[in-house]
């Protein structure tokens, strides 16, 4: 569930789709969502691939993709960003992001 840059990097080339969620220890709201948002992935049986990403062990690839604030979730297709969301979200916003992603 939780990646490296190296390996977002490798997915986002990939062209896969990827939804990620980026968070900190320290980060209240981030500590209320990552099991949330684990949930999601667990029951996510689509070939989107969802994972989270700890912005200050993966700070460049964080500061690159313009992480300003968190918790902050980004969506990939095709290489791109296709959606970004900042703060705290529900089960159904999330499973919303993936339903989107899904369809498209």
């Amino acid at each position: 569930m939780e990646i490296t840059s190296v390996e977002l990097q490798e997915k986002i080339n990939s062209g896969k789709k990827v939804i990620v969620e980026f968070w900190a220890e320290w980060c209240g709201p981030c500590k209320m969502m990552k099991p949330i948002f684990e949930r999601v992935s667990n029951n996510n049986e689509s070939n989107v691939e969802m994972f989270t990403m700890n912005v200050d062990m993966n700070k460049e690839i964080a500061a690159s993709l313009g992480i300003r604030s968190i918790p902050t979730i980004k969506v990939f297709q095709n290489s791109n960003i296709i959606d970004t969301r900042v703060g705290m979200m529900n089960e159904g916003q999330i499973n919303g992001i993936l339903t989107e992603l899904i369809n498209e």
